[in-house]
């Protein structure tokens, strides 16, 4: 009972952080016209999921645990995949980012002539995506049957391992949506990284020294952003999903008791997004 109630303190405490900050993101972008330059359109789009994330996601979710509320199966489904969508659409402009800086930088033959187009593309790709693969498990995408049947034979206690199947968990929101964009945003980088790279040494002798000194001082900056935001991704996200994956595959093994801190920490990811995001655009 403590460690629920400890649970839904730092969850609050989280909720309030990640609106507050996200809104002061949101307030900028439309206040400072200079502020809006198409990379930031990821950044105040991202703000608007991470925002939905710290003001509706999380506060209902507490909710239902500490109520064990709603008592219908599709309902509390519908609960428990409210985080998931948002989370998932948070993932997917991640991505999107990273997207945009690989054929900015690295490609002559870009996907679209105008990058505002691209970003319009890439935000409704993430949107759209993220919905779609978090709400499959309200259409039966994955046979659920048996956890529909389990809910209903345990008094009807809404518990988000009694209406979300680990099959969709660890194949689909672990393996497709955490899993997959991590090694291709990483392999983005790194192609981003060495044409940097490239590039340095290429105009070393072309440039004044100030303007070198500019150059490489921002892209380097850049580098270390995108180094901030894939390490800060991949330890707020991982342990989750490594559980969720021990619970599956070995369940004599099981860690349940640390799920909570887990799902904590996930959360965390969403209030240090604007702050990375702030030290990139500094």
């Amino acid at each position: 009972m403590y460690e629920l109630l400890a649970y839904a303190i730092a969850e609050l405490l989280l909720s309030i952080h990640i609106s507050l900050s996200n809104l002061l993101v949101l307030y900028v972008y439309i206040r400072k016209k200079y502020i809006r330059t198409v990379t930031n359109s990821y950044i105040f789009s991202l703000a608007i999921a991470d925002f939905l994330t710290g003001s509706i996601g999380i506060p209902i979710t507490v909710i239902s645990v500490l109520t064990q509320q709603p008592h219908s199966f599709y309902g509390c489904l519908l609960v428990h995949l409210m985080l998931c969508i948002l989370c998932t659409i948070s993932t997917f402009h991640m991505l999107a980012i990273a997207i945009d800086k690989y054929v900015t930088i690295c490609c002559h033959k870009q996907l679209f002539r105008s990058r505002d187009s691209r970003a319009v593309f890439l935000i409704a790709f993430s949107w759209i995506a993220g919905t779609i693969i978090a709400i499959l498990p309200l259409f039966n995408a994955f046979g659920f049957a048996d956890t529909k049947f389990t809910f209903y034979g345990s008094g009807d206690q809404c518990q988000f391992t009694k209406v979300i199947d680990y099959r969709y968990l660890v194949y689909v929101i672990f393996m497709c949506t955490i899993l997959a964009p991590t090694f291709l945003i990483i392999y983005l980088y790194m192609s981003i990284y060495s044409r940097i790279r490239k590039e340095e040494s290429q105009v070393k002798s072309l440039l004044m020294k100030s303007e070198r000194d500019r150059r490489i001082q921002g892209r380097r900056r850049l580098i270390r952003t995108l180094l901030i935001l894939v390490t800060s991704y991949g330890i707020c996200w991982y342990p989750l999903y490594l559980i969720n994956c021990i619970d599956y595959f070995w369940p004599d093994f099981s860690i349940a008791d640390a799920t909570l801190w887990a799902v904590v920490l996930s959360h965390f990811n969403c209030a240090l997004n604007p702050m990375i995001y702030a030290y990139g655009m500094a």
